[in-house]
């Protein structure tokens, strides 16, 4: 199953760029709204692979955005990195279709305080804290803002209270998917994705 789902998702990109995907947006580009805000909090952390530091992650924040397509169109080639505040957030999905991505950033996230953008191109491993010390000064000197206090209420109504989960796996199968299937639907096959049980092979019976 997980191969016909890594087969589809290959061929939805090849498609785009046999069809010839737009330019990229200029950036710093700032996103259009936040839809949703929840703070989670994990029994067992995980190492977050979206920045060069790799943290652990112990607990975090989703949130729901609602972006410009034509920034996270899937490409052969370095996409513009999403910055929340003073480090970089998870894409979970690709999101051109629906215009909404859903994010997964380490910590609790002040967003009256954070501005959320996207930055130069780049391969997110890749960045480390003095790139994203330059991208939040082009941020500022782009004029991009925290967003506006009412909005910021709306999306932290709509997450509600903190969630508390065992692990990373149990995030993506239960709250990640249902917000993909509600945001994010075209992509469905992530949901059924996450929620496809891993299983490991049967150890071989020892030789006697």
């Amino acid at each position: 199953m997980r191969a016909i789902i890594a087969y589809v998702c290959t061929l939805a990109v090849v498609s785009v760029v046999l069809a010839g995907a737009p330019p990229i947006p200029a950036t710093p580009a700032a996103i259009d709204d936040v839809v949703y805000l929840r703070a989670f909090t994990l029994e067992k952390g995980y190492d977050f692979t979206w920045c060069k530091e790799r943290p652990l992650v112990t607990s975090g924040t989703i949130l729901v955005l609602k972006v410009n397509p034509d920034l996270v169109i899937p490409r052969q080639v370095a996409e513009p990195v999403l910055y929340v505040g003073n480090q970089t957030a998870q894409r979970v999905n690709f999101g051109n279709e629906s215009g909404h991505v859903i994010a997964i950033v380490p910590g609790d996230v002040d967003l009256s305080k954070s501005p959320i953008w996207f930055g130069t191109p780049e391969l997110p491993e890749r960045v480390d804290a003095a790139t994203t010390k330059a991208e939040r000064a082009k941020a500022d000197a782009a004029g991009i803002k925290p967003l506006a206090a009412a909005k910021i209420e709306v999306a932290v109504a709509r997450g509600g209270e903190r969630l508390k989960v065992a692990d990373k796996s149990e995030l993506l199968r239960g709250e990640i998917s249902d917000l993909i299937l509600q945001y994010s639907p075209q992509e469905a096959h992530l949901a059924e994705e996450f929620n496809t049980p891993v299983v490991k092979p049967t150890p071989k019976p020892k030789a006697d």
